[in-house]
C-alpha cells in the first residue's frame, strides 16, 4: 500500500467538513430546475472483497443504499447509467431518465439485484467504459446545457491477475484530453487499506481541469452522505461557450462578424472582452451586455474591427466571457481568426519597348504585403524565347514594401514582332498568385536580316543548281564550264586557198579564241588584202547556240552564194576575195 498524498488529505478534509455540515439529503438536492440536467454514470465495484471476502468489511449493502439515495434525490431531467465491474464490466442500465417516481422504482430494482461475487477488480477497464460513455453523452445536441458526472465506488485495490491484456488506469488519459474538461469524476475509495495511487494521479490529471476528486471513506462510514458531498460540486454555477465553426474563414481588414454559442446553468448576464497578446490592433465592436437564460443555448454575436495595417496570418486572439456573477470565473477560449494575406503588385502593366534578339532588358516591380514569406516569379502566356534571368531564385517578401529587380533575356532564335505575356508572382502558401502584364517588341537587326536572306538565296541557288545538274546530267563544274563558254565561238576554220605555208596553219580553232565574235581579217591577213572582210558572231536562238557570218565590206559567198549575213553550218565553204575557207563544227550540221 502507498502513503497518503497531499491531494488525498485535502479530499479527506473536504469530506469531513461536508460531513459536519447540517444539510439534509432533501436540502442538498432541492435545486432550482434551471440549474441544468446531470447525466450520472455510477460505476460499482462488485468484486467479492466488497462483501467482506478475504477478511475485509462487508460494505456492499451500504454501497447499494447510497446509490439508492442518489436515485431518490435525483432531480427531474437527470439520467442515470449504472455499470458494475469485477474482472469485466457490465452495463446494468443506460441513460435511464428521471421523470417520475416510477422511473426511480425501476432503478432501485436494478440496484437491489446487484451482487458482489466477482473474483477480480479490473478498475482500468471500468474507467475506460465510463469515459467512452461520457464521450457519447457529450456529443449529443443538448450536451452544452448538461453535465456529466462519473462516480466510482470501489474498495480501491485493483486486482487484474490472470486477466489477458488488462487495461491500465493511466492509459485512459487520452479520453480525458479528447473530452476537453467535460466530465466530473469522483473516485470513492471505501477500502480499509490504501487505495491505488493511480486513482489519485488520474483524478488530478490536468486534462480534467480540476474536475477530478478522490473521496476517502474507509469502510463506507460516510456513504449515507455521499450525495451531499458530490452534488454541490457538480451543480455550482458555471458558463460554457463554444465556437460553432473552429475553422473560421480568413477575414480581411475592416469589420468581421461571427457568432459563438453560450449557455449558463443559472440566469446570468455576461460581457465580452478581447485579449490581443500579439498587439495586432484588432478590437471588439461595441457590444452591450448579454443576458443568458438558464440552460438555454444562446447565440452571441461577435464583431471585430480589423485595422488596415494589420499583419496577415493567425492573429492569436483570445475571447473572454466575463460574468456579473462573481462566483463564476471568466471563461477564456482561443479565437482562431486568420487575417487574409494581402499582396499588391505594381505596376500592373510593364511596357519594355523594343528589344533586339539576344539582348537583356531590365525593369523593377514593387510588392506590397501584410505578411512575410517567400515567393517566386515565373513567365506565363506568349513568352516563348523569353527567359527570366533575374531573380533566378525565390525572393523574400517583407511586411510592407519589397522592391524586386527583374531582368528578361530574348533568345537569339526568337521571332520578330510584338509580344504580350504575364509576369506572375507565386507566394509560398501565404496568398493567391498575382500578376502583371508585360508588353515587348522583339526586333531582328538589319545585318542579321541581310545574312538570313542571303543564306536563303544561296540555298535556293544551290537547289536550282542541283536541279539543273540533274536535268543536264552534268556535274556542277561541267555546268559552270558550260556557262562560262556558252557565248564563245566554237568550231574551226580550215584554210583551203591560198594554201598555207605550213600544215600547222591550215586550221584555226575558234574555240581556243574564247571570244564571242572575231573579224576574219584578224585571223587570216590575206583577207585584208582582198579589200573584203567579215566577222563571225555567236547568236543564241531558243536556247540554242548558232554562229553567223556578217559581211563588213566587199563581197562574201557561202557555198557559192553571195550573202550579207547568214548562219553557217558544218562544212560550209566561205569565199572572201581569193580566200576560200571551210567552216567545221561537227555538232552543228545543216538540215536540208
Amino acid at each position: 500500500m502507498i502513503r497518503f498524498s497531499k491531494h488525498w488529505l485535502r479530499a479527506i478534509q473536504s469530506l469531513f467538513i461536508l460531513t459536519l455540515a447540517p444539510i439534509s439529503l432533501s436540502t442538498a438536492f432541492a435545486q432550482d430546475a434551471s440549474k441544468g440536467g446531470i447525466d450520472w454514470i455510477v460505476v460499482v465495484d462488485t468484486s467479492a472483497s466488497m462483501r467482506g471476502a478475504g477478511g475485509t468489511k462487508n460494505i456492499f449493502n451500504q454501497v447499494k443504499k447510497s446509490i439508492t439515495e442518489f436515485v431518490n434525490t435525483a432531480r427531474l431531467g437527470d439520467t442515470v447509467t449504472i455499470y458494475s465491474f469485477d474482472k469485466d464490466v457490465t452495463l446494468q442500465t443506460k441513460n435511464s431518465p428521471i421523470a417520475n417516481n416510477l422511473d426511480r422504482g425501476e432503478l432501485k430494482q436494478i440496484i437491489t439485484s446487484l451482487e458482489a461475487n466477482g473474483l477480480r477488480t479490473h478498475t482500468g477497464k471500468a474507467v475506460q467504459e465510463a469515459l467512452q460513455h461520457s464521450a457519447v453523452l457529450n456529443q449529443r445536441s443538448d450536451a452544452l446545457g448538461r453535465t456529466v458526472s462519473i462516480v466510482f465506488l470501489t474498495d480501491g485495490v485493483e486486482d487484474v491477475s490472470g486477466i489477458p491484456n488488462p487495461v491500465p488506469i493511466p492509459s485512459n488519459t487520452q479520453f480525458l484530453r479528447e473530452q476537453q474538461c467535460k466530465p466530473y469524476i469522483f473516485f470513492v475509495s471505501l477500502g480499509q487499506k490504501e487505495h491505488e495511487k493511480q486513482l489519485n494521479d488520474f483524478a488530478n490529471n490536468p486534462a480534467l481541469c480540476g474536475k477530478g476528486r478522490v473521496l476517502r471513506d474507509p469502510g463506507g462510514v460516510e456513504l449515507n452522505r455521499l450525495a451531499q458531498n458530490i452534488r454541490p460540486v457538480v451543480i455550482k454555477p458555471k458558463i460554457d461557450i463554444s465556437i460553432p465553426d473552429l475553422k473560421l474563414q480568413p477575414v480581411s481588414p475592416g469589420t468581421a462578424e461571427f457568432k459563438i454559442n453560450g449557455i449558463s446553468n443559472i440566469n446570468n448576464t455576461v460581457s465580452l472582452q478581447l485579449q490581443d497578446p500579439n498587439k495586432t490592433g484588432i478590437r471588439l465592436s461595441p457590444n452591450s451586455r448579454i443576458v443568458l437564460a438558464a440552460n438555454k443555448l444562446t447565440s452571441i454575436p461577435v464583431g471585430l474591427q480589423i485595422p488596415d495595417d494589420v499583419q496577415g496570418g493567425v492573429s492569436g486572439l483570445r475571447l473572454v466571457l466575463a460574468s456579473e456573477n462573481k462566483a463564476i470565473a471568466p471563461i477564456t477560449v482561443d479565437l482562431p481568426v486568420t487575417i487574409k494575406a494581402k499582396l499588391l503588385l505594381q505596376p500592373t502593366l510593364i511596357d519594355l519597348g523594343s528589344v533586339e534578339v539576344g539582348e537583356t532588358t531590365a525593369t523593377q516591380i514593387v510588392v506590397r504585403s501584410n505578411i512575410s514569406g517567400n515567393a517566386k516569379l515565373q513567365l506565363q502566356g506568349n513568352s516563348q524565347g523569353i527567359s527570366l534571368v533575374q531573380p533566378d531564385s525565390p525572393v523574400s517578401l517583407q511586411i510592407g514594401e519589397t522592391k524586386i529587380p527583374v531582368q528578361l533575356q530574348v533568345a537569339d532564335n526568337s521571332s520578330e514582332g510584338d509580344r504580350t505575356f504575364t509576369l506572375q508572382l507565386v507566394p509560398d502558401a501565404i496568398a493567391s498568385p498575382i500578376a502583371a502584364s508585360i508588353q515587348l517588341n522583339i526586333l531582328i537587326p538589319l545585318w542579321r536580316k541581310i545574312i538570313t536572306w542571303s543564306l536563303l538565296i544561296l540555298l535556293l541557288l544551290l537547289i536550282a543548281l542541283i536541279v539543273i545538274c540533274f536535268i543536264q546530267r552534268q556535274t556542277p563544274l561541267e555546268l559552270l564550264q558550260d556557262i562560262r563558254t556558252r557565248k564563245h565561238l566554237e568550231g574551226a576554220l580550215l584554210i583551203l586557198e591560198p594554201p598555207p605555208q605550213s600544215s600547222v596553219d591550215e586550221e584555226i580553232s575558234l574555240a581556243n579564241l574564247h571570244k564571242t565574235k572575231v573579224y576574219l581579217s584578224d585571223l587570216i591577213p590575206a583577207i585584208d588584202a582582198a579589200n573584203s572582210d567579215a566577222e563571225l558572231v555567236t547568236v543564241r536562238q531558243s536556247g540554242k547556240k548558232n554562229i553567223e557570218l556578217r559581211c563588213r565590206k566587199g563581197n562574201i559567198c557561202i557555198n557559192d552564194k553571195e550573202v550579207t549575213t547568214d548562219e553557217i553550218y558544218d562544212e560550209d565553204i566561205i569565199e572572201i576575195g581569193n580566200v576560200k575557207l571551210q567552216f567545221n563544227w561537227i555538232e552543228h550540221q545543216r538540215i536540208n
